[in-house]
């Protein structure tokens, strides 16, 4: 387990529980496995060079491919993953067939994630 110090506090995160991640400016939110939510003064770009394994879908969400669900493409340009938690975030439309293609890389279960539209 690593341990971050974020300003005056410690948080200790396991990246395996970890489910995703939502920047705002320079704060970030954890969502954890267990339903927890934790704030931290640190920005995506931080978390992104630590835990190389999670995979940035958007400007502002960083997700664990463990965690995911599904992908679910609407067109070329409108697609989002759904997490185990249940909650939907969305894929920034420049990023789609780069993220899909690391998803189905990453995770066996391929038939959870549509081809890249061209």
């Amino acid at each position: 387990m690593r341990r971050f110090a974020a300003a005056q506090f410690q948080h200790n995160f396991d990246p395996n529980k970890v489910l995703y991640l939502t920047g705002d400016i320079n704060y970030c939110s954890i969502y954890l496995a267990d339903g927890k939510q934790t704030l931290t003064s640190r920005t995506l770009k931080w978390y992104s060079d630590r835990w190389p394994s999670f995979i940035r879908i958007h400007k502002g969400s960083l997700v664990n491919p463990l965690h995911v669900q599904r992908c679910v493409q609407i067109s070329p340009i409108l697609a989002h993953v759904v997490m185990q938690d249940g909650s939907t975030l969305s894929i920034g439309r420049r990023r789609i067939p780069t993220v899909i293609n690391e998803l189905r890389n990453r995770i066996k279960g391929e038939s959870q994630f549509p081809k890249p539209c061209n």
